[in-house]
Parts: C-alpha cells; structure tokens; sequence
C-alpha cells in the first residue's frame, strides 16, 4: 500500500513537470515569436512539443490506473494548448518549407553563394563537460538539416567553436569532405566520456556552499545540483545506488540551520535518497517564499502608525495647554 502511494506521488510529481515544461514551450511559441525562427528551430520546438505531451500522456495513463481516487487532473487545459500551438508550428513550417520554382539558370554554384541564415547557438570553447550538450544541438539544428549541405554545415560548425576547438580544424580546406573530417576531429578531442564525467563529479564537489539559507540561494542550489545529476545521467551511468555518496557532499554544503532542519525531518527508518533531500530544500525555499511580508501592505501600516502617532502627541499639546491656562497660539 505503501509502495503504491509512492507510487502515485512520484508519478503526479513527474507530471506537474512535464506539464510545467510544456506551458514554458507553448508560451514561447507566440505568433510574433514563431514568424521571427528559422526552419531549424521551428523543428525543434515542434519535436520538443511532440515529446513531452507523449510523456504527459504517459504518466496520465498510469496515474488513471493506479489511483482508486479520480484525479483531479483538467487535462483539456494542457491538451488545449499543445494541439493550438502544434498547429501554429506546422503551419510555419510549411510556409518556410515551401519550394522554390524549378528554373533552369539556377545551378549548385549560385546555391553556395547564397548568404546563410543566421542560427542562434552558444560557441563550444573546449569545456569537455559541454561537449556533449553542444554537438546534441548542432545535431538537431544543422547536421540533420536536408536542406544544407556538407560545406554549409562546415561554415556553420566553425562559427560556433572557439579557442583550441577551432584551432582543431581551422586548416581543413573548405570543402564538403572536411565536414565530416572536422566532426571526427572534435569527436576524437572532446567525447571523452571519463573526462567529462570527471568534470561532472568536481562540479559537484565545487558546489557553492549555503552560507545564508535563504529561498534565492536554496532554489539556485537545488537548481545547479539537478543539472549535475542529470548531466551525470545522460552519460548512461546507473547512479541509483550513489545515493550516499551525493548525499555526504551536499549535506555538508548546507548551513547549520538548514542541516539541522533536514535531519530532524527525514525519516531515521528509511535509506535516505537525493530525491528526498531535493524535495526538501524545495519545501524549505517555498515556505520562506511565503513568509516573506509584502512591501505594500507593510508601507500602509507604516504610514497609518505615523498618522495615529502625530494625532496622538497633537492631543497631549492641547490638553496641556488648557490644564494650565494658558493661551494656545494660532499659526
């Protein structure tokens, strides 16, 4: 019974998730926003959509046979949402993707020399933790676009690097040949999966401590130690049993109020977990979000107080001046 509503909590809680990520996607999806992208990142978006209402769905699903409970769950909202801005993406896409008309003047030679468009992406410097997150990108925005070809996505990939990374590749000639060659090249230096996770793991113990335990330092902890931990994940490492190990480094990290705090509410009885510990500083951050007063109503007070104290004293003048006769001056 217990394993169950565990369960069920964890699944809600992947849920709420998802849906969080797909109301920030639809929101960045406006019309005004969708004419300004290119073809690429109209993709991408409409993948990224595509994916996370699967999973939506998915934990739906089994929320629906898991919980004797009806849940509570306005699922028209998140689908309202999802199928208005799938439709606006499709709709973008097909408008860009239009082809041009056939015209026999038009060789590969004035292809090449037409101006590229500029794609927005963060240049790749020889951080071997960033390699990865990197060439995932350029994967999704230019090595997989049909419509470039080998020297295109060459001229793109060596905009984007910096520092040794282009250095690397700087002499290949430009041609549709050394695109391949370059990939290879960087594959070689940079995907070095001991390397990065190295990284990985000093980030983690690098980690900024909690010397003041408010909400803003408390989500901006929580929000880096995800990050790691999921940068570690997606090295397909099984790191379910490394629990302990996290544990023992972030917990020292915490300031003394906040360790106390947690070690008097975790459970003595059961393993602890990251997850827990994560939940935890989120609850903790949340509540002092909320005690926190608000500057408007504190100001009225202010001010009201002010006002009762000058009628106060303006009381005192005048009864002291009448008790012992004498003449009150008007100014």
């Amino acid at each position: 019974m217990a394993d169950a509503k565990e369960a069920i909590r964890e699944l809600r809680s992947n849920r709420g998730y998802v849906k969080a990520s797909i109301t920030r996607l639809c929101g960045s999806c406006t019309d005004s926003d969708i004419a300004a992208m290119l073809l690429p990142n109209l993709k991408v978006k409409l993948t990224k959509l595509e994916s996370l209402f699967t999973e939506y769905e998915g934990f739906s699903k089994k929320l629906f046979f898991l919980s004797d409970s009806s849940d509570d769950e306005d699922y028209s909202v998140v689908e309202g949402k999802y199928f208005s801005v799938m439709a606006k993406l499709q709709d973008a896409m097909e408008k860009k993707n239009v082809p041009a008309k056939h015209d026999d003047s038009y060789d590969a030679e004035s292809c090449s020399r037409t101006k590229l468009p500029t794609i927005q992406m963060s240049c790749f410097q020889g951080e071997y933790s960033e390699y990865r997150p990197f060439i995932s990108l350029f994967d999704s925005l230019i090595h997989r676009d049909k419509h470039l070809d080998s020297l295109q996505k060459l001229y793109y990939l060596r905009s984007y690097l910096k520092c040794e990374p282009y250095d690397l590749i700087k002499n290949l000639p430009l041609s549709n040949e050394s695109y391949l060659k370059a990939r290879q090249i960087l594959d070689d230096r940079y995907n070095n999966k001991y390397k990065i996770l190295n990284e990985h793991i000093a980030q983690l113990l690098d980690l900024s401590p909690l010397s003041k335990s408010t909400s803003a330092n408390i989500r901006s902890f929580v929000s880096s130690t995800k990050q790691i931990i999921a940068a570690i994940e997606n090295l397909n490492n099984d790191i379910k049993y490394w629990d302990p190990i996290i544990l023992c480094i972030l917990t020292r990290k915490l300031d003394t109020y906040t360790a106390r705090a947690y070690q008097m509410e975790r459970d003595d009885n059961m393993e602890p977990k990251v997850k827990d510990f994560i939940e935890f500083l989120e609850k903790r951050a949340l509540a002092m979000e909320n005690a926190e007063p608000t500057t408007s109503k504190s100001s009225k007070v202010v001010v009201n107080v002010a006002a009762q104290k000058t009628s106060a004293n303006a009381c005192l003048y005048y009864s002291a001046a009448i008790s012992a006769g004498g003449r009150i001056a008007v100014k």
